[in-house]
């Protein structure tokens, strides 16, 4: 059994093509086949010509078998067996065996065969002329010169031609059987292959979907807390008139903002990769943009000491129509990325514009900036994803690697082009052409002096209505988000109700009729498309037609077509904004319920206002446990807190009961690396938020190290940095005891 199987391994070796292995084959076969015919002819007492030329034949098959398979030599071998056996063997066969009237026609026909099926490319057509000649001149000599063939009785003549036919018989048998083992052996193989396709198509499918729906998640997961940062915030600014308050207000929001478009650049790059991102054009104001992009950069350049400078063309017309959104998020990408690599000096926006045909113009944006430059062989890959260029050399500046990437493709499909000009050492200019149309042509004039008068002017939010008898019910998982709602609301007495859960949003909705309801999405156990199903289909209760709003952080493309053909009446999207808010509580409100306030009672709430806030300055803290935490920035930590003391003190002690101190011993001794990010961005987070400013930073360079696979940086300092946790852990725990 071994033995044949070693043949097998042999005669078909996975290397071999399937020629290759169809030649060994018939070679084989032709081995066989020889020797049973010289053991035949021997036995019916053949002439010795017949039989020296099967030993001859069956020395040349051997030889070509050894060829083709020790060593893979497969045309010589082919062409070899094939010249050797019909121009020269069986011709000779032909005369000592009885020509026509013999079995050598059918080894003729074997031969012929055998050119098609074993040798490749022109060699396989002149070998068969070849054959075919011979063929022909061996029947020519028998017709013209009978006497040269040799005649064999009638019992020879049968046993002949009765060998030849089982014996080629085989042979052909062991090729078409050999073929079709072949053939089914890659069907089945093809079948596999399919199978495994379908099955990485379904692959690819799930893993897309689960794509889209991490994107969807950590949109909401991300934007609710942020929805209710800035939503308290904007509740400072609104009732704050302490100036260094609402300077501080303003930083929270710009670093909000910030916040936000870390996870806009990921969701955008998703849109733009599956071909989702859509380009919106719309009227907009020049000199709206300009200040919006120059008011997010303001705070990051006044920290870095950098000069933040804006130069126009008074001319440019005032109103454009384009994608305003995107080209204030191709700016601000500029802007953004010019003062992350400017240490010092300026940053620079310039704008200029040149007319076009039919109403159009080039709008001409450039960000220049005095920093370290880009050298001319990393500006072929500045545009590529998630490369960041000197990655080691800036391994502490934060960033997705997308931001240019996205500006390049959003600036192609806004039909525009992006160039930059650099030298290191000497900064960078970066350029952007986009063609707008041009709606009025009246110029927007010196921004930086408008800017200037801007400044000065009172930008408080005033409510635009009072509606004390209106019902809203407000449903979210998050606790902190319906305080926003609730809080942004307060002014205008709008009676506010919430719910916690889509079955506690089912239950006050069967016992109190209200006029609208905010319904979040993503909530556990039931979310708020169940939870709108589910009241809608209880048409014997107060709610059943009463308007529902979507309130949602979730920012892929295309939800608010979904959202309304769910069911739901509107859809509002977080982080949710004051104005935006009451604008939808307007529009949906019953207006014999709006009150509008008039000018004196908006001036009698002012100074009520500005009484309370001066009273609430003037009271005395009776904390004095906080006088402990002189290590700290207390402001720092009482404003992620709210300002409520005791929530801050409860955060202190989570702080220290749940340290990640032993756990980062371990890792670091054990040398895991991803796990030991993971810890340290925790304390780097939670320690900020409590205002140990100086152990968060320490934290975020060794998160950055790892990150940067420099272990070395985290071997040198983790020592220092594990020693200022412990007395960080320590103080903390001493004041709050």
């Amino acid at each position: 059994m071994n033995i044949w199987k070693i043949l097998g391994e042999l005669l078909f070796d996975e290397e071999f093509d399937i020629q290759h292995k169809l030649l060994n084959l018939i070679l084989s076969a032709a081995v066989v086949g020889g020797t049973l015919s010289l053991l035949v002819t021997m036995f019916m007492g053949g002439d010795k010509f017949a039989w020296l030329s099967i030993i001859i034949l069956v020395v040349v098959v051997c030889v070509s078998l050894y060829l083709s398979v020790v060593k893979r030599k497969t045309q010589v071998a082919a062409v070899l067996i094939v010249g050797m056996a019909n121009t020269i063997i069986f011709p000779v066969m032909y005369v000592f065996s009885g020509g026509m009237k013999s079995g050598m026609p059918i080894w003729f026909v074997l031969g012929l065969i055998f050119s098609w099926l074993i040798l490749k490319g022109k060699i396989c057509g002149i070998m068969f002329a070849l054959n075919t000649s011979t063929l022909l001149a061996c029947l020519l000599v028998e017709h013209r010169y009978p006497a040269l063939v040799k005649s064999l009785d009638r019992t020879a003549m049968t046993s002949d031609i009765a060998q030849s036919m089982i014996i080629v018989s085989c042979i052909f048998g062991a090729i078409f059987k050999y073929q079709s083992y072949v053939y089914e052996k890659q069907k089945l193989h093809l079948l596999q292959q399919e199978e495994q396709l379908r099955n990485a198509m379904d692959e690819l499918t799930r893993a897309n979907q689960a794509k889209s729906d991490f994107l969807a998640n950590m949109s909401h997961e991300i934007r609710t807390p942020i929805n209710a940062v800035l939503g308290m915030d904007e509740m400072i600014l609104r009732e704050s008139r302490e100036q260094e308050v609402i300077l501080y207000a303003q930083n929270i929001q710009s670093a909000g903002n910030t916040l936000l478009s870390l996870i806009n650049d990921i969701l955008d790059f998703s849109k733009i990769e599956s071909g989702k991102m859509e380009i919106l054009p719309v009227e907009y104001e020049m000199s709206s943009l300009i200040n919006d992009c120059y008011h997010m950069i303001l705070m990051r350049a006044t920290e870095k000491n950098l000069s933040l400078q804006v130069e126009n063309d008074e001319t440019i017309p005032r109103t454009l129509f384009g994608d305003e959104i995107r080209i204030r998020q191709v700016v601000s990408n500029l802007l953004t990325n010019a003062v992350k690599y400017t240490e010092k000096g300026y940053v620079k926006l310039k704008l200029d514009w040149s007319p076009l045909e039919a109403g159009m113009i080039n709008l001409k944006i450039s960000v220049e900036d005095s920093g370290m430059g880009i050298s001319e062989e990393n500006q072929k890959i500045l545009f590529a994803s998630f490369q960041r260029i000197e990655e080691r050399k800036n391994r502490n500046i934060e960033g997705t690697g997308l931001g240019l990437t996205i500006t390049k493709q959003l600036v192609s499909l806004m039909g525009g082009t992006i160039s930059v000009k650099s030298e290191l050492k000497r900064g960078s200019t970066f350029v952007v052409e986009i063609p707008q149309r041009m709606i009025s042509d009246k110029p927007i004039g010196n921004f930086m002096e408008k800017y200037a008068d801007a400044v000065n002017q009172n930008a408080k939010y005033e409510e635009s209505f009072q509606a004390p008898e209106a019902q809203l019910l407000v449903v979210d998982d998050v606790k902190m988000n319906l305080d926003v709602i609730k809080g942004l609301l307060k002014n205008t007495k709008v009676q506010v109700d919430t719910a916690q859960s889509g079955r506690e949003c089912l239950e006050k909705a069967a016992k109190k009729k209200y006029h609208i309801i905010f319904m979040d999405h993503m909530m556990p156990e039931m979310d708020g498309i169940e939870t709108l199903y589910q009241l809608r289909i209880q048409t014997d209760l107060p709610n059943a037609k009463t308007t529902v709003i979507a309130l949602t952080a979730n920012a892929i493309i295309g939800a608010e077509e979904e959202y309304l053909a769910k069911g739901f009446s509107d859809y509002l999207s977080k982080p949710v904004r004051g104005k935006e808010l009451e604008k939808m509580v307007i529009q949906y409100l019953p207006q014999e319920l709006i009150i509008r306030e008039s000018k004196d009672e908006k001036q009698i709430r002012t100074q009520q206002e500005v009484q309370q806030s001066t009273e609430k300055k003037d009271a005395v803290p009776e904390s004095g446990w906080l006088e402990q935490l002189a290590f700290l920035n207390v402001k720092l930590g009482l404003s992620y807190c709210m300002g409520d003391e005791g929530f801050y003190k409860e955060m202190l002690r989570s702080f220290v009961e749940d340290s990640k101190y032993d756990e980062l011993l371990k890792y670091y001794s054990e040398c895991d690396k991803e796990n030991y990010r993971i810890k340290v961005h925790a304390v780097k987070s939670t320690s900020l938020s409590l205002g140990a400013e100086e152990l968060s930073s320490q934290a975020k360079q060794m998160e950055e190290a790892v990150k940067a696979d420099n272990w070395e940086y985290v071997q040198e300092q983790h020592e220092a940095f594990m020693e200022q946790y412990r007395d960080v852990l320590h103080k903390m725990k001493k004041a709050i005891e």
